[in-house]
């Protein structure tokens, strides 16, 4: 009797072992990412505080380090010049309103004169074709009207003149008041101050940085995920967050910002391969109602 061989024929083998590769592969292509969790630096909503005028400083109100609300004053300077600068802008618009009155009154009379002047040459016209008066009577009069009329102009002219010299005073005017009202500089959000380059006595200059404010009640973290981790993070989402200084502690981040386009990985990646890697920036929200998180901790997300 002839002996079989036992086991399963070797197409089934392979056809097994073919399938068994397949699901393998798909079920490592389904939860695929990069195994490394990102890691970044937090960091805080800065908002420079800068003068947008020349000026003296008075005062400078808050030390390095104070909490400030929005509304607080900041910084004073020195606005005696713009002061006394309108009070002159002011003395002159009086002036001008004092000369609008008076040449409104000057109309007024030269209109009164004008319709006097019309209604004498038309009477003096009709004794003209009566025989009672003369055509150099009728002249005299029309020169007179003439005359009155160029009053009433001249005086109308005047006036725009006046006007217009009064709404080049406003405006000057107004600028004085905006500039004085910028010489006190407040908060313009709840903060904390973190860098205060400004001193009484010095000059601040328009646009340079007197003092910087950063809202530390939430931090932010940015950092950098592959092709392979963008469709693992959504707008909204939170995620676990583990911070170096706190160990133990895990908190929570929330998605605030996801970015369109790749960039290549910042340049402080350590190794030169990483740094040519395309990557897409992401940024999380972090509460800090404890005041533990500070700027430039190196912090983690857990994907």
């Amino acid at each position: 009797m002839e002996n079989k061989p036992h086991g399963k024929p070797m197409h089934a083998l392979k056809s097994a072992g073919l399938a068994v590769l397949t699901v393998a592969i798909l079920t490592g292509c389904a939860g695929r990412h990069s195994g490394a969790n990102p890691s970044g630096t937090l960091e805080a909503v800065e908002t420079d505080i800068a003068s947008v005028y020349s000026g003296r400083i008075l005062d400078v109100r808050p030390q390095l380090g104070t909490d400030v609300r929005a509304g607080d004053t900041l910084i004073v300077l020195d606005t005696e010049l713009l002061r006394l600068q309108r009070a002159q802008s002011e003395a002159n618009r009086r002036s001008l309103q004092a000369q609008r009155l008076v040449t409104e009154d000057a109309l007024k009379q030269a209109r009164r004169n004008l319709q006097f002047a019309d209604t004498t040459l038309m009477r003096t016209r009709a004794l003209l074709l009566q025989g009672s008066a003369t055509p150099q009577q009728v002249d005299e009069l029309q020169t007179k009207r003439d005359v009155t009329a160029v009053q009433v102009s001249s005086a109308l002219h005047q006036l725009d003149a006046l006007s217009a010299e009064e709404e080049k005073l406003n405006a000057l005017l107004a600028v004085y008041d905006r500039q004085i009202k910028d010489g006190v500089i407040i908060a313009p959000q709840n903060g904390t101050i973190i860098l205060r380059n400004s001193e009484p006595g010095e000059l601040a200059t328009p646009g340079a940085v007197l003092l910087r404010l950063a809202n530390l009640s939430s931090l932010e973290l940015r950092v950098y995920l592959g092709e392979e981790d963008l469709d693992r993070v959504k707008i909204g989402m939170e995620l676990p967050v583990l911070v170096d200084a706190l160990i133990g502690e895990t908190l929570t981040g929330k998605v605030t910002w996801v970015s369109d386009e790749a960039e290549f990985t910042p340049k402080n990646a350590q190794t030169r391969q990483a740094r040519t890697q395309l990557v897409y920036a992401i940024k999380l929200s972090i509460a800090n109602s404890s005041g533990k998180l500070h700027i430039g901790m190196p912090a983690e997300v857990k994907l």
